[in-house]
């Protein structure tokens, strides 16, 4: 099975707060359904997380691999004519109904269940979990397509509100067609999107009989390096955790070789934001990287993707760059050694200058801030260009 890594965003954050997700997401998917033959197609689900605001289920729409997609319309889900869930916090939704902000909700792809899937560990977890069920009594096919005929096949499931996109959830599915290999119950769990997307690191497989669904142990919502102060300051941010123990801190001076330089406990399990933060106090010379093992408390391990950092450039020290993602206003911080003319640009993936200002660095702290509503979404750069050599950092506009 390849596992896949997702893109984390960077931003930085000084304030301690507890946020919730923005806007809905798929947290996991069903691919491949309990039951056997013709009825399997009718048991598969997503499980999805709503963000911080009331959703109207019309709003709601699905682009899926295969089968008639879920549009924003008011005839699209059904009351379910087959088996009912077990769990004590289950609700049943139908057209029109709302869902709360922040709520889990399950959408079943059939509306004649042929399976009673045990949803006990959510309630305990979640408290109501709201349920869904398409008006597709009988699909034809498999919605998510379970076995494929090329190798690392990838698919995705669009999630939209009102016609605009939330969140695009991909994985992939090694199983070919014919094997026999193909097993009930592997359920693929996806982190929080970045820039939108979601990639699965691999599926699950706890049974069909009374599986416990374990979505991702930790989530996490950003990882970011900054200078201060002559160290340099890591920061981390988790959106969800279960059973996590700990996190390791590793670096590198080239990008390939790493060494574990502290140790972050974990709170353990949480489904709010929570924000972490570490000193390097020898930051070295040059260019260094960072990146965080997250250690469950059954042994497994995850690793972030890289961030790295360059120190001064001819007196010049960036601090910050956020809020990143940004949506309407991209602020920059920088130190300063002595006073000099300073181009700060924004430029996009094609290299072309779309914003630029020159400002007076003066020695200390100094801020600019750049109005961003006019950018389209995708990836831009940030330039501190002092006339001899510049810094560059990336950046996402939401």
């Amino acid at each position: 099975m390849k596992r896949h890594y997702l893109l984390l965003f960077l931003f930085v954050s000084m304030a301690a707060i507890t946020v919730k997700a923005q806007c809905p997401r798929i947290a996991g998917i069903m691919v491949d359904a309990c039951s056997s033959g013709a009825t399997e197609s009718r048991n598969e689900f997503i499980f999805c997380l709503n963000g911080n605001s009331d959703l109207n289920v019309d709003d709601l729409g699905l682009i899926l691999p295969a089968n008639a997609n879920i549009g924003t319309g008011t005839n699209d889900f059904a009351p379910n004519a087959g088996l009912a869930p077990i769990g004590p916090c289950l609700t049943v939704l139908d057209d029109g109904g709302l869902i709360p902000a922040n709520a889990p909700f399950i959408i079943f792809m059939s509306s004649d269940v042929a399976v009673s899937y045990d949803f006990s560990s959510w309630c305990a977890q979640y408290g109501t979990v709201y349920l869904l069920y398409k008006t597709n009594p009988s699909p034809t096919t498999a919605t998510f397509l379970n076995e494929t005929t090329t190798p690392g096949t990838q698919r995705s499931v669009v999630m939209s509100v009102s016609g605009t996109p939330s969140c695009t959830a991909t994985y992939t599915y090694d199983v070919l067609v014919g094997t026999g290999v193909s097993v009930d119950g592997n359920f693929y769990r996806f982190p929080e999107p970045s820039g939108g997307f979601s990639l699965s690191p691999g599926f699950i497989n706890h049974g069909c009989s009374s599986p416990p669904y374990e979505l991702l142990p930790v989530t996490l919502e950003a990882f970011t390096a900054s200078f201060r102060n002559k160290v340099v300051e890591l920061s981390w941010s988790t959106s969800m955790e279960l059973n996590a123990s700990h996190f390791e801190v590793l670096k590198s001076t080239d990008g390939a070789h790493y060494e574990t330089i502290g140790k972050v406990q974990a709170t353990g399990n949480s489904n709010v934001i929570t924000r972490y933060h570490f000193t390097d106090p020898d930051p070295s010379d040059g260019k260094r990287f960072y990146r965080l093992r997250t250690v469950d408390l059954d042994g497994g391990s995850d690793l972030s993707r890289i961030i790295s950092l360059r120190g001064s450039i001819n007196g010049i020290t960036l601090i910050a760059l956020y809020p990143n993602p940004v949506t309407d206003e991209l602020i920059v911080e920088w130190n300063g050694i002595s006073s000099m003319k300073t181009q700060v640009s924004i430029r996009d993936v094609a290299g072309r200058l779309l914003q630029t200002s020159t400002a007076t660095t003066v020695a200390g702290f100094n801020q600019l801030k750049f109005n961003t509503r006019q950018l389209s979404a995708g990836q831009y750069f940030l330039t501190l260009d002092p006339g001899h050599g510049n810094i560059v950092q990336p950046f996402l506009k939401r």
